[in-house]
């Protein structure tokens, strides 16, 4: 880790040129700075911002805070949930962004929602209609073809905006494939040798309408949206030791959802009103059949979901004071209800039927002070509280109350240099899958629904340091220190005649994190037009294990995350080129009754793009150059972990092969 701060600090200062001008809050980069690297939509600008890592977001959130990612269009968040926000983007042609800024904590009237830093993209204030429709086919050695169509529309006129757009596409699972799968007692012998063999894709359909105009003196914007995702998996598991076997499982699973939104901004003398409402709705149906030696399992699960959200916020701002006042409610419900059978005959699950709903209330306050223009304060709190209700197999009902509150500084003490200090204490969301019990039958494992939650509760500290690389890079280095309480993890549920692991909360916990952002140009290195860009995350958690007393690391945290890439802009050639390493990735689940080990060998990407005229775009790319390989480790003990033997060690390494895409894309208009 030293060693890389070394080289990356160096390297820094060796490409440091003359610095554009910075304050503490805003920095704007014109369209022209983009021109080089010739960008096809507002998501290909925000890559090459300095300083900044682009996130989408999680739609997974219940309620718009914390949801959100870290973009802006026109000032504003983009009012759906459901579509991407990197759809969103890529829906915005290059030709019609004016400027993009880069907007730290303090910045005058912006909602920053806890975000050190987000961007804006500003687009141009004339009337035009632009379109983009874009076609690509992506073959994979092991999982068959990809298809993909996009079609995008958009009418800006000086008062009123329409954005319409519709796709579909295949996503093929590239950490499926086929390879060996073995099995070894406790002492090593080998007890089981056989072949895996798994091909999963997903096909999604949806479609998108917003639409935009002034109404009462404000503005209103109007978004609908629809999807629909159905994913199989075939999964063929042949033995050839001790002697011949086969299994063979069947997984589907649709999921179905609709979002409806409205939102309405406003001045009202010295201050801003916008007032945002939001309905969404998702059906999930899946079922799974394994046969295997004449006998039938069958597991399924069927759930309803519904979200209705009303946000509004007043905003004042002043020379140097600014002030956000809000609040924001919501109903979530789910319906859901499991089965397994073996078969024929039903087996008895914990929590198998369950309905939760949660209302939730939050109140919020946040102050920015900007008292010169190297300085800039922000704090505030939110204070959160809600219902869980369980009906059901379960009868509960659960209440919370929390404050979060944060402090963020951000100070300019050159004009390359920038720091940042935050403290906040955050709040996890409970999952509500967590609640219903599931089993998978691939990996012959149930895990019991848990209504009997609390979310975790974490005070961050975290210290940034920006330094900007001449007019177009960065070096951004991030330290975090996590205290956490209720870490949710894994129990088990027992009972009369079964014992179930369950997600559940085990205490107390800590995580550290370094994190380092670069995007380092390379002209001045001979190689014009060349940018090195690279996003890792170091990680260290530890926690108690329920199981066994001793410390571990938090399941599902890699202890190191992220990728490397190079890329090169050919203007003369109308052409960019360049390659990417993902960092393998070992994750640790651990079970009541089972260590699971999965990792992900480092894979190797190449893309090559060519422009034949200023509408028209082909990408040609190759991923997973080295064959990087999916593995999977299960340490399975005879009862519980740390008092039971023990039972067995499951070893797979799954080979999806490299893949080959070709995209080609046509924008008009603009």
């Amino acid at each position: 880790m030293i060693k890389t701060f070394s080289l990356l600090v160096a390297a820094a200062s060796i490409l440091a040129g003359p610095a554009m001008g910075a304050t503490a809050t805003v920095d704007a980069y014109p369209a022209t700075f983009f021109a080089s690297s010739q960008p096809s939509s507002a998501f290909d600008m925000i890559g090459r911002l300095p300083g900044f890592s682009f996130d989408g977001g999680d739609s997974e959130v219940r309620g718009f805070s914390g949801a959100a990612g870290n973009v802006l269009i026109d000032g504003k968040r983009p009012s759906s949930k459901q579509e991407s926000l990197e759809a969103v983007l890529r829906r915005i042609p290059a030709g019609a962004v004016q400027r993009i800024e880069l907007i730290r904590a303090g910045a005058a009237g912006i909602d920053m929602q806890g975000q050190a830093l987000v961007a804006n993209v500003v687009r141009l204030p004339i009337a035009q209609a632009q379109g983009r429709v874009e076609a690509g086919l992506e073959t994979f050695r092991h999982g068959g073809a990809a298809p993909s169509l996009a079609v995008e529309y958009s009418r800006k006129s000086p008062d009123r905006l329409i954005e319409l757009s519709a796709s579909a596409a295949r996503e093929v699972e590239d950490e499926a494939g086929e390879g060996p799968l073995l099995r070894f007692s406790s002492s090593s012998d080998l007890e089981r040798a056989g072949r895996f063999d798994e091909n999963q894709a997903t096909d999604i359909v949806e479609a998108a309408a917003g639409y935009e105009r002034p109404v009462g003196g404000g503005k209103f914007r109007g978004d609908l949206s629809v999807r629909r995702e159905r994913t199989g998996a075939d999964i063929l598991e042949t033995a050839t030791f001790p002697e011949p076997a086969r299994s063979v499982v069947a997984e589907t699973e649709i999921v179905t959802e609709g979002e409806a939104v409205a939102q309405y901004d406003r001045a009202l003398g010295s201050w801003r009103s916008e007032l945002r409402g939001l309905h969404h709705q998702s059906r999930l149906r899946s079922r799974d059949v394994e046969v295997e030696d004449g006998e039938t399992s069958v597991s399924s699960l069927r759930s309803i979901a519904r979200e209705s959200i009303v946000r509004g916020v007043m905003r004042r701002e002043g020379p140097a004071l600014g002030l956000d006042v809000g609040g924001e409610a919501a109903l979530n419900v789910l319906d859901s209800a499991s089965h397994l059978s073996e078969n024929g005959v039903a087996i008895v699950l914990p929590s198998a039927t369950v309905r939760v709903e949660e209302r939730r209330a939050e109140a919020f306050a946040t102050m920015t002070w900007r008292p010169s223009p190297s300085l800039a304060l922000e704090v505030g709190s939110r204070f959160e509280v809600s219902e869980l209700s369980h009906a059901g197999d379960a009868q509960l009902t659960k209440s919370f109350a929390y404050a979060k509150p944060n402090a963020l500084v951000t100070w300019s003490p050159t004009a390359r240099d920038r720091i940042r200090l935050e403290l906040a204490r955050r709040v996890g969301q409970l999952d509500f899958e967590d609640f219903v019990s599931s089993a998978s039958l691939t990996s012959d494992t149930v895990t019991a629904g848990n209504p009997d939650l609390a979310p975790d509760r974490t005070w961050r500290a975290a210290f940034a340091w920006e330094r900007q690389v001449g007019s177009a890079g960065s070096v951004v280095l991030t330290l975090r220190r996590d205290l956490i309480e209720d870490v949710v993890d894994r129990i088990p549920i027992a009972g009369a005649g079964f014992a179930f692991d369950a997600p559940g909360n085990i205490g107390k916990g800590r995580r550290t994190e370094f994190e380092i952002n670069a995007k380092l140009p390379v002209d001045r290195l001979g190689v014009a037009g060349g940018l090195v860009r690279a996003d890792v995350v170091w990680r260290r958690s530890r926690v108690t294990d329920p199981a066994t007393g001793l410390a571990r690391g938090i399941s599902d945290e890699p202890a190191v995350e992220g990728a490397v890439s190079f890329s090169q802009d050919l203007p003369s050639w109308r052409a960019r080129w360049g390659v990417e390493a993902t960092i393998g990735e070992t994750e640790y689940e651990f079970r009541f009754d089972e260590v699971e080990r999965e990792r992900i060998e480092t894979r190797y990407d190449l893309f090559a793009e060519y422009r034949p005229s200023a509408a028209w775009r082909m990408r040609v790319k190759v991923e997973n150059l080295g064959s990087g390989k999916a593995e999977r480790r299960r340490e399975r003990y005879q009862g519980l972990r740390g008092s039971a033997p023990l039972g067995r060690i499951e070893a797979r390494s799954l080979d999806s092969g490299p893949s080959i895409g070709v995209t080609l894309e046509r924008t008009l208009g603009g």
